[in-house]
């Protein structure tokens, strides 16, 4: 989960960045210097979004660059970053999101050894939560499926033989 959980206060002085995304002429300016181009995805890459730097190949790069370009791909990052995705507004909100599915579905969560503190943060806010009924930490940091997909696989696998049984 990577949850910002903005205060109302905060979409306020968001909303400036998103309206400066959405200007025609500035915002493709602003998106193509701080998100559309490869120095900025890799370093992202390499800083936060995949634990090991050496893993960050010049094919992610470039896929990740592909994404940037295709028409409307500057709004997403604007909502993400400034909180306008969220479904809550607080821990409270979004540990209840949880608890409410207590006895209703196995909820597998996987968190990551090396995440940013404030995504870290959230992760281990389910670790023991109501409704969770698998916490797993794996290698990485914002995309475990992709840096390290045969841990994060294997680990999905032993879940779902342990709430579904074996595959026939």
């Amino acid at each position: 989960m990577f949850l910002l959980f903005s205060l109302p206060y905060e979409l306020d002085r968001y909303g400036l960045l998103r309206g400066t995304l959405k200007a025609p002429a500035v915002g493709w300016m602003v998106y193509n210097m701080l998100v559309s181009n490869e120095n900025a995805i890799q370093s992202q890459y390499k800083s936060h979004v995949y634990a090991n730097p050496d893993n960050v190949t010049p094919a992610i790069v470039e896929s990740r660059y592909a994404l940037t370009k295709r028409q409307g791909a500057r709004y997403l990052p604007a909502a993400f970053l400034t909180g306008l995705l969220d479904p809550v507004t607080s821990r409270e909100e979004f540990l209840q999101l949880f608890a409410d599915l207590e006895g209703k579905i196995p909820v597998f969560v996987v968190s990551t050894k090396g995440s940013p503190k404030r995504s870290k943060a959230e992760m281990e806010a389910l670790n023991g939560a109501k409704g969770v009924s698998n916490f797993v930490e794996v290698p990485g940091a914002l995309l475990p499926q992709e840096e390290y997909p045969s841990v994060v696989a294997e680990e999905l696998y032993q879940f779902l033989q342990q709430y579904f049984g074996p595959v026939a």
